[in-house]
Formats: C-alpha cells, structure tokens, sequence
C-alpha cells in the first residue's frame, strides 16, 4: 500500500469517528442555527467542556495535510464546464462535470477526457452513454412518428379538401337543377295561360 492510501484510510478513520461540531443550544431556539459558533458564555458548561454537554471543536480532528482536498480515490478533482477547459487539465487530475452542462456537451468532455485518460468523478461513464444512447433513438423514432403523422394528417386535410370541393360541385350542380326546373315550370304555367288568354280573346 502506497502512502497516499495509507493516508486515506487514516482520513477515513478520522473522518467516520468526528462528531457534528454545531453551535451551543440550536435546538432550543428557532432562530439559533446548528452551524458552529464557538462558546462564550461565562457559565457556558459546553465551554467548560463538562461531561454530558456537546463536544466543542478541537485539535486532531482534521485529516492529514497530503490528502487534505483530495476525494475518496485520492484524486484532486476540478469542475469542469467545456471540453477547452479539460485540453489545460494538469496530470493526476480528476473532473467533476459541473451539473449545468447539458448532455450533449457532456458526452464531448466525457469522449476527451476518456482520450487523454483523465477520470470523471461525478458520473458512471458507461451508464451515461447508454442513456444517451436510448434518449437519442427514442427521439429518432418519435420523430420519424411525428412526421408520419404529419403527413398523414396533410393527406387527410388534403382528402376532404377534395371532398368539399365535389360536394360544393354536386350542390352547385343540383342548385343550378333546382333552377332550371323552376325556370320550366314558370315558362310552362306562362304558356297554359297565353293558351287561356287566346282562348278567351277568341270566345268574345
């Protein structure tokens, strides 16, 4: 074991042993908050450090100096928001894709990080891709959908477009009858009574 991971497991046992340092009496007051504020009170028993009160904040709690900063696999991680920004990256170096940077970008970082073997802290590489992967063709297929219907509806549009145009037709058509008809009919009603006319005019 190297002495960067022997540190580690040092920082781990420091770490899983430390207790919450929070400020004296934050769970009395509403307004009093648990960040640590150190005691001053003059009769302050969590000063006096007597037994029973919460523990105040001292030496020996911190991790060793090399590995102070570092995460769990001893990486010394950068937030990263573009891929020129991992082209500058120092060796033994880790990323952590800052959380507003969209997939498409990320997919580019994750691609050039890969290519200059630098590790991605913050996401489960092969995961990623596979969803990204299934997010694009659910999106090919509910495009190719979309147009489909699209054009089916065009067609549709298109078919009673059509339709309206020949019942327009045939109701023209059957008006224009209708006309003709009446026009008939009147010529005819105006023929039997110049008949009756003449019939009359001769009888006198």
């Amino acid at each position: 074991m190297t002495e960067k991971k022997k540190l580690l497991e040092v920082r781990k046992t420091i770490k899983d042993k430390k207790p919450e340092f929070k400020q004296q009496n934050f769970g009395k007051k509403k307004r009093i908050s648990d960040r640590w504020r150190k005691p001053k009170g003059h009769q302050s028993k969590m000063r006096h450090r007597f037994k029973g009160y919460p523990i105040m904040v001292s030496k020996g709690w911190r991790s060793p100096v090399e590995v102070r900063g570092l995460d769990r696999n001893g990486y010394d991680t950068v937030v990263i928001n573009n891929v020129s920004e991992v082209e500058k990256l120092e060796s033994g170096k880790a990323i952590i894709i800052s959380a507003n940077v969209g997939n498409k970008k990320r997919l580019a970082i994750i691609e050039k990080a890969e290519s200059l073997k630098i590790p991605v802290v913050n996401i489960k590489v092969d995961k990623f891709k596979e969803k990204v992967a299934k997010s694009k063709s659910d999106k090919e297929k509910s495009d190719a959908e979309k147009a489909e219907k699209k054009k089916k509806t065009v067609e549709d549009s298109l078919k009673k477009a059509e339709k309206k145009e020949k019942d327009k037709k045939k109701s023209q058509e059957k008006s224009e009858t209708v006309e003709e008809t009446i026009e008939a009919e009147k010529e005819q009603k105006a023929e039997e009574k110049k008949e009756k006319d003449d019939i009359l005019i001769h009888k006198e």
